[in-house]
């Protein structure tokens, strides 16, 4: 039987490795959960080096992010914090699943949640 990983991420982390080093984890049977929706740029290269690499061995990833919006309760301020922490730190609220297409067969996104397919 096949050990499954699962490891939640800091945005911060996240941003400070390599994809190799990410590529290295995912190969492992490693599942990563990433604490911010990560921008389309990040995504885009991801698959991109995710692409290069897909051999026999491996077979790719599946990733989905699920962004965070306030509710309509939320005040104007409220909404002007969150831009300007996005700004500030690059992180947008919301999460991430990132794994290998071996053991995730399939992430779907809800507008709300995402179920991830194993």
């Amino acid at each position: 039987m096949r050990k499954i990983k699962i490891k939640f991420m800091p945005y911060e982390v996240f941003r400070k490795r390599k994809l190799s080093q990410i590529f290295n984890e995912l190969k492992d049977s490693t599942i990563l959960l990433i604490d911010a929706k990560l921008s389309a740029q990040e995504e885009a290269k991801i698959i991109e080096e995710t692409m290069k690499k897909v051999s026999g061995k491996f077979s790719g990833i599946e990733l989905s992010s699920l962004e965070m919006h306030d509710g309509d309760m939320a005040t104007h301020f409220d909404k002007i914090k969150n831009i300007l922490l996005e700004t500030i730190t690059g992180k947008k609220r919301g999460m991430t699943i990132m794994g290998p297409a071996k053991i995730v067969r399939k992430i779907e996104k809800d507008p709300e949640d995402l179920l991830l397919y194993m």
